[in-house]
């Protein structure tokens, strides 16, 4: 009987957020438990340059791992623009607090373009993008920089793969108390990948 619940909760689910005149009014009493209850994350994109902590005015545009372009908006005063964004979870991030990764493209005028990569989508995500100025004369091309994802979640996520292919941990390191690297040799007996 659970199971016939869930398949058709999922089904109601699914119906609904494919028709937006079905999807169900919801009251929250904050900004986060809307969050949450919306299954949508806020990334905070923080735009500045090597000249100024501030670009006002800078377009980002957000894509999906699809390769869809799911908002876009313009920086504020403070060099601040923040997207609300789907949450999604699939089996590699259900214990982390990312729920999905996008993309980020900054443009602003004199400055060159700039890509971040590998955005990670939490309930509310910090993210610095740091714009290049044109210079004349000079070679002026699109930039790329990776998202700020945060060292617990790296090993986290590195310590998933490392266990499954069953590979060994260096040494500790002696100035990082309970940290030792994952290595490249598997333990005895683990399977060959």
């Amino acid at each position: 009987m659970n199971t016939l619940a869930k398949v058709i909760g999922t089904c109601i689910v699914s119906i609904c957020s494919l028709t937006p005149s079905l999807q169900p009014t919801v009251y929250a009493s904050s900004i986060s438990e809307q969050i949450t209850m919306a299954k949508q994350g806020l990334i905070e994109f923080r735009v500045g340059s090597i000249k100024s902590t501030v670009v006002s005015g800078a377009r980002v545009i957000v894509i999906n791992h699809d390769g869809k372009v799911i908002t876009t908006g313009i920086t504020n005063s403070s060099g601040i623009w923040t997207a609300a964004v789907p949450l999604y979870k699939v089996q590699w991030n259900e214990n982390f607090s990312t729920k999905g990764i996008v993309t980020a493209i900054a443009l602003a005028n004199g400055y060159n373009e700039q890509v971040v990569f590998v955005v990670p989508i939490t309930e509310h995500t910090i993210q610095p993008i740091v714009m290049q100025p044109v210079m004349p004369n000079a070679r002026n091309q699109p930039y790329a920089s990776l998202g700020l994802i945060y060292h617990q979640e790296l090993q986290q996520f590195v310590s998933r793969y490392a266990q499954q292919v069953g590979l060994q941990r260096q040494s500790p390191i002696p100035s990082d108390f309970g940290y030792a690297p994952w290595g490249p040799s598997q333990k005895l007996g683990a399977e060959k990948k």
